[in-house]
């Protein structure tokens, strides 16, 4: 059967109307600005990351410290140009309790040895001493370790000085993570410390 001029011209009008409805709805000229979720696949030297297929996405001041992973928030423009406004929170704001190696808790006083994380940045506090009664902290001893996830950034040693007890003036001795994620304590003093506190310690991973 021969189709009419009308029926032929019916169809290709409704088929124009279905391309230019595809078309705009992924115009962001016609659509206008949008927003959605991204993970980072790549981060630039130049301020960018790369994000769901999304190259040169341009991240606002309050993105810090992009890395690979991370799942971040991005809009765009009515013009097609991005901006990555911020990573999304991946735990809630708490502390958790850190596990301690063999030998160690909590001296009896002060927090119990736990971290925080916000965003890249983890927190740390806590005191940790040997559990024996009249033990001290031997230098070089392992006093728990941090889980692979919150360890620093670049597989880097890092170390701090923190309080200890008051057997020395200043009361203070270093505290450092291994690569490994070892926490460990030294103390130039002939006096090794009974306990050592984690509180203030703080880094991005």
């Amino acid at each position: 059967m021969t189709r009419s001029g009308h029926s032929i011209n019916r169809d290709l009008g409704a088929a124009l109307k279905r391309a230019a409805q595809r078309t705009g709805e992924q115009a962001p000229s016609v659509r206008g600005s949008d927003w959605s979720g991204a993970v980072v696949t790549a981060v630039g030297s130049n301020g960018t990351v790369d994000a769901d297929g999304l190259e040169g996405i341009r991240c606002m001041e309050t993105y810090s410290q992009p890395a690979v992973g991370d799942l971040i928030y991005i809009t765009q423009s009515s013009s097609g140009n991005w901006l990555a406004w911020g990573r999304t929170a991946t735990t809630s704001q708490g502390w958790t309790t850190l596990t301690h190696a063999a030998g160690y808790g909590n001296p009896g006083h002060g927090y119990t040895a736990a971290y925080m994380r916000e965003g890249r940045r983890i927190w740390l506090r806590g005191r940790i001493g040997p559990v024996a009664a009249g033990e001290r902290i031997t230098g070089g001893a392992t006093l728990l370790t941090v889980p692979a996830a919150i360890r620093p950034a670049g597989g880097t040693e890092i170390g701090w000085a923190v309080a200890r007890d008051q057997s020395i003036s200043p009361a203070t001795c270093r505290v450092e993570i291994t690569t490994a994620g070892i926490l460990r304590t030294y103390d130039a003093s002939s006096t090794l410390p009974s306990w050592v506190a984690l509180d203030g310690i703080t880094y991005t991973i």
